[in-house]
């Protein structure tokens, strides 16, 4: 494993609307990012909003990338230039840093960053204010839970990707709890003053003491963007 080269390197988390699907795979394409997955989720707006609105759904697009600092900004430059962030339910993104990382990966994320030519103009529209990533996996169908304690606390969306737990004797043994095969898995981008009481919201409503059998934790953000586009009133509307 190799730290010191890590230490330059990002993962980027991109969540849009499903039918931005292409544009992003394109953009991703286009700059000859090493590494890039994709899956999908669901957004924490009620359908009715999308159709008040008149754009977007509830299905969403999550990409996981791996690549440079520099080629992170880049991207996040290119994703704000050609989706309009602004918009609702279009989407979020943000980056964190790697600590650790194979040294033939590392290698691999350098040599493409050399095959690369960065652009030299500064990277916009990403929020300075410190944002954490909040992962919760909890049972099955407790998403809704998960997303009422956390807009209590102050969180304004999150999205949702079904997942499989492969559980262990050990969480058995100490958490008291087994492994369900199917999870919940729930993303929530939120500023860093509100971290705490969104994470105790949710242990408290559907934690490991819980029919939920929830855990969280968070990840600290280096950048962020499509935060000032959360629908935090739907139920108004």
């Amino acid at each position: 494993m190799v730290e010191s080269s890590a230490a330059k390197l990002e993962a980027l988390i991109a969540i849009v609307d499903s039918h931005l699907e292409d544009e992003l795979c394109d953009l991703f394409q286009e700059n000859h990012v090493p590494i890039f997955l994709l899956t999908y989720g669901y957004g924490s707006a009620k359908s009715a909003v999308y159709d008040i609105l008149g754009y977007g759904s509830s299905k969403k697009i999550v990409s996981v990338s791996l690549q440079t600092k520099d080629m992170s900004n880049y991207i996040l430059k290119q994703i704000h230039n050609q989706i309009d962030f602004h918009k609702p339910g279009t989407g979020v993104a943000c980056t964190i840093s790697i600590s650790s990382i194979s040294r033939v990966l590392s290698m691999t994320l350098q040599q493409a960053e050399e095959n690369f030519k960065i652009g030299s103009e500064s990277m916009a529209g990403a929020s300075k204010e410190p944002y954490h990533l909040i992962v919760t996996i909890v049972n099955s169908g407790y998403f809704e839970q998960v997303m009422e304690a956390a807009k209590a606390a102050g969180a304004t969306g999150g999205t949702l990707i079904h997942a499989r737990g492969l559980g262990s004797k050990e969480a058995i043994k100490y958490l008291g709890i087994t492994i369900q095969p199917e999870k919940d898995l729930v993303l929530i981008l939120a500023p860093q003053k509100n971290k705490l009481a969104i994470m105790e919201n949710i242990t408290r409503e559907v934690g490991l003491n819980t029919a939920g059998k929830g855990i969280c934790f968070s990840l600290p953000v280096n950048q962020a963007m499509g935060l000032e586009s959360s629908i935090d009133n739907f139920d108004e509307l």
